[in-house]
């Protein structure tokens, strides 16, 4: 046998071997379609089952486990380039005590925060809401990064069965506008 046909035969049967993968855009598959799938614009978390809508400009760009059997998903808009991170999880809560749930979040936040300099909540930032019908925390932080005034925006929406952390970080002079094209994502949120 020549050493040509050991090769290719090996070749073969990795290619054999390898799961297929559909070829799609961006906006029609998750790269990991165990966690999520994205349709028609419509995010579906399989674990959860947490839905919201993404505009045309949001992709999904990557996703994968987070902390405390969590799971993220990391969203970049190709119109203005900012990146947003959703963190999803299962949980079993009575409807009584989702309000109660989230009084604990902003301090929560703020330990896990310990390494951002100056973090710090706006306090005219902290709005309690109503999202898709659940419960919400919204909030604004100010930090410094690398020399950077920087925000971060953080809105919590809850549900008996799933939880839901909206999370995006920018440039303190780009919050207004980063306001205003990632609030349609959080306000079609729907949260078992």
């Amino acid at each position: 046998m020549s050493k040509w046909f050991l090769i290719l035969s090996a070749a073969c049967w990795i290619a054999v071997t390898l799961p297929v993968q559909a070829q799609t855009s961006d906006r029609e598959q998750v790269k990991s379609p165990s966690l999520g799938t994205l349709a028609n614009g419509l995010y579906h978390h399989n674990l959860t089952g947490i839905e919201f809508t993404l505009p045309t400009d949001w992709v999904v760009a990557s996703q994968g486990p987070a902390s405390q059997g969590a799971e993220f998903i990391k969203l970049r808009s190709s119109a203005s380039n900012e990146i947003a991170t959703v963190w999803m999880k299962r949980r079993n809560a009575d409807a009584a005590d989702l309000e109660p749930l989230m009084n604990g979040r902003l301090d929560d936040k703020i330990v896990q925060r310990n390494n951002f300099q100056g973090y710090k909540y706006r306090p005219e930032s902290v709005q309690h809401a109503n999202i898709g019908g659940r419960p919400a925390l919204r909030a604004v932080a100010d930090y410094v990064s690398a020399g950077r005034n920087m925000v971060e925006c953080l809105t919590w929406v809850d549900g008996e069965k799933s939880r839901v952390v909206f999370v995006g970080r920018v440039p303190v002079s780009e919050l207004t506008d980063f306001q205003a094209r990632f609030e349609p994502v959080i306000a079609s949120a729907i949260v078992p």
